[in-house]
């Protein structure tokens, strides 16, 4: 009987010494151990924020409480990621030696990338061109490589990815796109960033008018009453707001006079005033006051902490 309780014992140390390491290796985001990053991809407030996350050729990265900390695994190569209230959406490639496959098509995380929901075209597609309403989770999608279900163009989807609709683009009339950008609760509402200014519909991509006829809109982000938006023009960066319901837009003062061209804006969306901006040579900064001040948390790609 001694015997008995003895080997019962060393099992039970076992399973707890198994389950320690177990928890020791599940995914959650930790010391930096790469701190230069190569390709940036996106960026956004995940889950609600508050805290701000970054999609490389790598995998993610978070800036919480003054710091970074990087994913310790699923490092992904995510493309057109998008932040959402409930969590991301994103397409692009896996990690080498993953079992999802090449490339993602359109995929869902809940739980900050520890896992993904398979939503269309697995396998299939890669969206670079890709927005989501962060609160409404209406989807929509520049295809760059149709297939038999989903043809080249602007399309969207009201049920993350059950079901598809394409759109008309009638009257946008730019050659070169670059970003698009969903409001944040009206579904029906996108606008799209272009070299011959800001394009918007009502209507589901049916039917665009020009907003602003700023040239080279390098990138725009959306809030409830209107947005954000960046340009470079004759070598020089500019960064605006402006609102729906007028033609009036704001300069946002910039980190300094000699900043590279910006291509990702975020928003805190519980705080216009915090905004986050990462430019072309991967540059980012904070500002939480609206760019009366700045705080730089990566130079050249490399994090600051």
């Amino acid at each position: 009987m001694k015997k008995f309780k003895l080997l019962v014992a060393l099992l039970l140390m076992v399973v707890v010494m198994a389950a320690c390491n177990k928890e020791s290796e599940s995914y959650l985001f930790e010391e930096v151990k790469n701190s230069e990053f190569e390709h940036l991809h996106g960026l956004g407030y995940i889950n609600g924020g508050p805290d701000i996350v970054i999609s490389t050729h790598d995998g993610l990265y978070e800036y919480a409480n003054g710091g970074w900390k990087e994913a310790n695994s699923e490092k992904h190569d995510y493309m057109g990621f998008q932040a959402i209230r409930d969590g991301f959406f994103s397409s692009g490639h896996p990690e080498s030696g993953s079992d999802y496959m090449n490339p993602f098509g359109l995929v869902k995380s809940t739980d900050r990338g520890a896992s993904f929901e398979k939503l269309a075209f697995y396998g299939e597609i890669d969206f670079h061109y890709l927005a989501a309403g962060y609160d409404s989770n209406a989807i929509y999608v520049i295809n760059e490589m149709p297939t038999k279900e989903m043809s080249d163009g602007l399309h969207y989807t009201l049920d993350e990815g059950a079901t598809w609709e394409k759109a008309s683009m009638n009257e946008f009339n730019s050659e070169f796109i670059s970003n698009l950008a969903a409001h944040p609760s009206e579904k029906e509402t996108i606008v799209i960033g272009s070299k011959d200014g800001i394009f918007i519909s009502k209507d589901f991509g049916e039917k665009f008018e020009r907003l602003n006829d700023t040239k080279m809109v390098i990138f725009v982000a959306l809030t409830e009453n209107g947005g954000y938006y960046a340009s470079y023009e004759n070598d020089k960066t500019e960064l605006k707001t402006f609102t729906f319901d007028n033609d009036q837009e704001n300069s946002i003062q910039l980190p300094n006079e000699e900043i590279n061209p910006i291509v990702f804006i975020a928003v805190n969306p519980d705080d216009d005033k915090e905004i986050v901006i990462a430019t072309h040579n991967n540059d980012i900064y904070l500002t939480k006051d609206e760019g009366l001040n700045w705080d730089e948390l990566a130079v050249n790609g490399e994090l600051e902490n």
